[in-house]
């Protein structure tokens, strides 16, 4: 599994944490890029060590 940025896996690991410390587990919002609107979501789904996958 190949990370798209170091900087984009800690924006994800800090909104992570937030959403855990506030018991969420799901995000949604709009945001604007290259002049479109997009609506972002983020779920987080518990995954268990022996489903990961071994390039992790």
């Amino acid at each position: 599994m190949a990370s798209l940025s170091p900087d984009l896996d800690i924006a994800l690991t800090q909104l992570t944490e937030r959403l855990l410390t506030q018991d969420q587990a799901f995000a949604q919002t709009y945001v604007m890029a290259k002049g479109q609107l997009y609506r972002t979501e983020l779920r987080l789904c518990p995954v268990p060590p022996h489903e990961l996958p071994a390039d992790l």
